[in-house]
């Protein structure tokens, strides 16, 4: 017997332990992700004028923009 050589429970072991880390970093990074989505929002109101206009006519304008919601006093 050689106690150099690797034991099924030493792999599975590793094989655990860099499943962790792997999944522990992909999660960090999720959140950083959503974290900076909420920070850093994009508005782009000429990309829903051109989905509005489309292709075939883009020089006559499509509907008009949705107006915001009507702002009510409490």
């Amino acid at each position: 017997h050689s106690s150099s050589g690797l034991t099924p429970a030493s792999v599975s072991a590793l094989l655990y332990t860099v499943v962790s880390l792997l999944s522990l970093g992909l999660l960090l990074l999720m959140c950083l992700i959503r974290k900076k989505r909420r920070m850093e929002g994009t508005y782009r109101p000429s990309a829903e004028e051109r989905k509005q206009t489309g292709p075939n006519c883009p020089e006559k304008p499509g509907l008009p923009l949705p107006l915001p919601k009507e702002e009510r006093l409490i």
